[in-house]
């Protein structure tokens, strides 16, 4: 019997259980019906039987790390030493200049916000160069790791004119959530995370907090030498600032084997960004009439973004026979997304840059390739 079985099995343990159970044990005669002495006597003991059967329920729910929620999950990770991921700032790079269009100097700790009706709110936490600046945003989570654009100042600066963001160079992350942090714990007692083994570089990834993910390629140009692909929170190929920073966090150079970053002392670590293979998606298409061509292209390029990014997600994950990585962009999962808008009646002929076949992607020691979609064609 599984702990959700268990306690599904308490649910009969009701209220008119606890009150029908206790009147059954009144002698014949007396009045037992709802409203006399008896039935008021024991109403209220029959209540918090079924709160405690409640609380029990709960209890047994959130005792184990295959049933448990929120904060109990937290709990049973930590006795795993593993914690989940919380939400992290974006960080973006951004210009400055003048009505001349000449860089203006920023000071560290400067405020500026984005233009919209709920807009985010940056501070300077570094100064590049003259008139650049990486700024952090002062709210955790992904809401502001597309926003690129026009910036206002909050901190005064008469000689601005010009501020702009012109590049999110770390995407922020949501708080992860229960099913993702589940399975992280339960992998663990699969897998010990030990000495820079694969599974311990792909902790040491994920405690990066704007790592989205990593491929692990352990002796790739002999004994000592491992291999870190990795993307961003955003599941797009890192940025060369990101690639940099986790470089210099697990191996820094120049001195790479002398254990002064998370590698272990003899690791010779290369970091790299995935290579982007853009897909070209086309397809034929038939409606009820009741969508028009403007939205259908809308709506179908929104699908197929969406299924590309569930492959993105699980583009990290390892497979165990062979050992290494598999990723496929699969037609039928593409047409599945697709038939699911509403209008749309059929869809046929669906081909994956031009090819009626599926697409399986390269991720070897060599060469990782990340899936991103190219033109959406879509044929009435």
């Amino acid at each position: 019997m599984s702990p959700a079985d268990l306690a599904a099995s308490l649910e009969q343990y009701d209220y008119q259980y606890f009150i029908g159970e206790a009147l059954k044990h009144v002698p014949a005669g007396f009045d037992t019906r709802q409203g006399s002495i008896i039935f008021d006597a024991l109403a209220p003991v029959a209540y918090s039987y079924a709160e405690i059967v409640m609380k029990l329920h709960d209890l047994i729910m959130n005792g184990y790390v295959q049933t448990a929620t929120n904060e109990f999950l937290d709990y049973r990770g930590q006795e795993r030493g593993v914690e989940r991921y919380l939400a992290t700032n974006a960080i973006a790079a951004a210009t400055f200049t003048d009505a001349q269009g000449a860089p203006v100097a920023v000071e560290v700790g400067d405020r500026f916000a984005s233009i919209g009706a709920e807009p985010f709110f940056y501070t300077v936490s570094d100064v590049t160069a003259a008139g650049s600046a990486e700024l952090t945003c002062e709210s955790t989570g992904t809401g502001a790791n597309h926003y690129v654009g026009q910036i206002l100042p909050v901190t005064p600066n008469d000689a601005l004119a010009m501020a702009a963001i012109t590049e999110v160079t770390a995407p922020a992350r949501d708080d992860e959530v229960d099913d993702e942090y589940r399975a992280r714990i339960m992998a663990q007692y699969d897998t010990s995370s030990y000495g820079g083994n694969v599974a311990d570089y792909e902790q040491m990834c994920a405690s990066l907090k704007t790592v989205g993910a990593v491929q692990v390629y352990p002796t790739w140009q002999g004994g000592g030498t491992v291999k870190l692909v990795i993307v961003n929170n955003d599941f797009q190929p890192a940025a060369t600032e990101l690639i940099a920073d986790v470089q210099e966090a697990i191996a820094p150079a120049p001195d790479q084997g002398g254990g002064y970053g998370l590698a272990p002392i003899g690791h010779v670590v290369t970091v790299v960004a995935p290579t982007a293979r853009a897909i070209n998606v086309g397809m034929t298409i038939q409606t009820d009439g009741s969508i028009d061509d403007a939205a259908l292209q809308t709506q179908v390029a929104a699908a197929v973004e969406a299924y590309f990014d569930t492959v993105r997600k699980a583009w990290a994950k390892r497979s165990a026979k062979p050992i290494g990585y598999s990723v496929s962009v699969f037609r039928a999962q593409i047409m599945f997304a697709v038939l699911k808008i509403q209008g749309i009646t059929n869809a046929t002929d669906l081909v994956l840059d031009g090819q009626d076949e599926d697409v399986q992607l390269v991720e070897s020691s060599t060469t990782s390739e990340l899936p991103i979609v190219g033109t959406v064609t879509v044929n009435g």
